[in-house]
């Protein structure tokens, strides 16, 4: 069932819970259970007290201004972020085109958000955003009128509910407290979580040296290999680099050949040696040829291909337009092929231009993905390296962001929360560990999504009000006609801007 066709259900059935509870009286207008817009409103007054009493502490006035500090910082980067993106799309095939339903933070909906470790991350994000907003208003001798939490199916907002007249009258810097301290806090939760999962997840080691499966193909090895299993060594020879497993000593494509794997123990098993066809790419020439996913190759212009390093110097010693011969095993069955290349160049040129290199051009291209015994493997050290410190080589900026983009992007990648298959590849220091390393990561995503974009400058977030107190002083100080007004009309710009970026990352792709 796919992603729309569940969100479709799940409103249809909230649109008839709230009819229910209408019908029978629970929601009033002013009453502890309203509606706001499609979502359920639940009031409180329970906790008004703790909010004041915390709230009194002189600790608020300096995280108010570090908060707004923050804020600023934090907003001129989100934006150009935004306006970076809106130029990449432009790269990026129709058929990698994000969906909108990713869009959506609802867990269990959007794809990437898994439903009880993103339901534990928003609760959390939204409940401290929050209340940061009412310690703020409290220590600035605000009235706080209620708590509550706002649902709409799964929930998605709680809230503290200032006396609204009171705070658009309050003076300027107290109002920019109060709305800067919300994204700040997830923001710093962010932070305080992600060094929590860095420094438990530094604590597993490998269970066994070697090479880690981390996908098993559609082939007749698959029968005996599966993702998780650690390869120790081929054909009598250790394997413990990547490098290893690409330059087996392997027998004639075809054969059988030992594999000794640790799955909870050592084992042998015998698969099917060669450099097995995962896929190939329609209206290129392996696809042309008539070429399978699951053959063997054998031999590409009389060279036996026995690893992946002989298959991958055979294409780099081509050009494009060249024709090749290629003898492909079909289980046992020889197939003979003359394939004219493509160019390689324009491919990644089409497909995917950030992977893209100089040195492609003029290369032949056969339009295949292929691998040895038809599994893809990985180094479990640099796996638990890159995911617990992907800022430990970082020279520059650059490194940094990137570091900081591949911690985010973990959940696109699969690996997050962590694949069961790859947590039999470490040993762990307790028992239940698995389920507080991913709880502890979602609770420093989601606080960290929250955060950034909240700071957006736009209306009615927590950013677009930062900016516009900032445009009305900013117009003030240039001694504008009416500040408030030229101070509206800038707002209003950039909140209509940052939606249409936002709208854009998903269309782009597809004009």
């Amino acid at each position: 069932m796919n992603g729309w066709l569940i969100a479709a259900i799940l409103i249809a059935l909230w649109g008839v819970l709230l009819y229910v509870l209408y019908r029978k009286g629970y929601i009033t207008k002013d009453g502890n259970i309203s509606l706001f817009g499609p979502a359920l409103m639940l009031k409180t007054r329970r906790g008004k007290r703790f909010i004041e009493r915390v709230g009194q502490s002189r600790f608020w006035e300096a995280y108010g201004y570090v908060g707004i500090f923050l804020s600023f910082m934090v907003m001129i980067f989100v934006f150009a972020l935004l306006l970076w993106q809106a130029v990449m799309v432009l790269s990026i095939p129709a058929s990698r085109a994000p969906s909108p339903v990713e869009a959506l933070g609802i867990p269990g909906i959007n794809p990437i958000i898994p439903i009880w470790y993103g339901i534990l991350g928003l609760v959390v994000a939204i409940i401290f955003h929050e209340f940061a907003h009412g310690f703020l208003v409290a220590f600035h001798k605000m009235k706080i009128l209620a708590l509550g939490v706002l649902l709409f199916i799964v929930p998605i907002g709680a809230f503290v509910e200032p006396d609204e007249d009171e705070l658009a009258s309050a003076e300027r810097i107290k109002r920019m407290h109060v709305y800067a301290a919300g994204p700040t806090t997830n923001i710093v939760l962010a932070v305080i979580f992600l060094l929590l999962f860095a420094g438990l997840f530094s604590m597993i080691t490998p269970a066994h040296s070697g090479m880690y499966i981390s996908e098993v193909y559609a082939t007749e090895n698959s029968k005996v290999l599966q993702a998780g299993d650690i390869i120790s060594a081929i054909n009598g020879t250790a394997v413990r680099s990547i490098d290893d497993f690409y330059n087996v000593n392997a027998p004639m494509p075809g054969k059988k050949v030992n594999v000794e794997i640790y799955r909870n123990s050592l084992r042998n098993v015998s698969a099917t040696s060669g450099v097995y066809v995962i896929s190939v790419s329609v209206g290129y020439p392996a696809q042309k040829a008539g070429i399978k996913p699951g053959w063997i190759f054998y031999s590409i212009n009389g060279t036996v291909i026995r690893n992946e390093n002989e298959f991958f110097a055979a294409l780099n010693h081509t050009i494009a337009g060249e024709k090749i011969n290629i003898v492909m095993l079909n289980g046992t069955k020889m197939e003979n092929f003359t394939v004219t290349l493509a160019d390689k160049y324009q491919y990644y040129e089409k497909y995917a231009p950030e992977l893209n290199k100089e040195s492609y051009k003029g290369k032949g291209f056969l339009g295949v993905s292929a691998m040895y015994l038809g599994i893809g493997v990985g180094d479990p050290q640099i796996l638990k390296e890159a995911i617990a410190n992907p800022y430990h080589n970082a020279k520059n900026f650059n490194d940094i962001f990137r570091g900081g983009m591949f911690l985010i992007s973990l959940p696109f990648a699969g690996l997050m929360p962590f694949p069961q298959p790859l947590e039999n590849v470490y040993s762990v220091p307790f028992p239940g560990f698995w389920l507080v390393v991913n709880s502890l990561y979602w609770i420093f995503w989601l606080n960290l999504m929250l955060g950034l974009t909240n700071l957006l400058p736009a209306v009615p977030l927590d950013g677009g009000y930062l900016f516009s107190d900032l445009m009305t002083y900013l117009s003030k100080k240039l001694k504008a006609r009416d500040p408030e007004a030229m101070a509206s009309k800038i707002t209003t710009f950039f909140s209509i801007l940052v939606l249409v970026l936002i709208i854009w990352q998903f269309i782009g792709p597809r004009i």
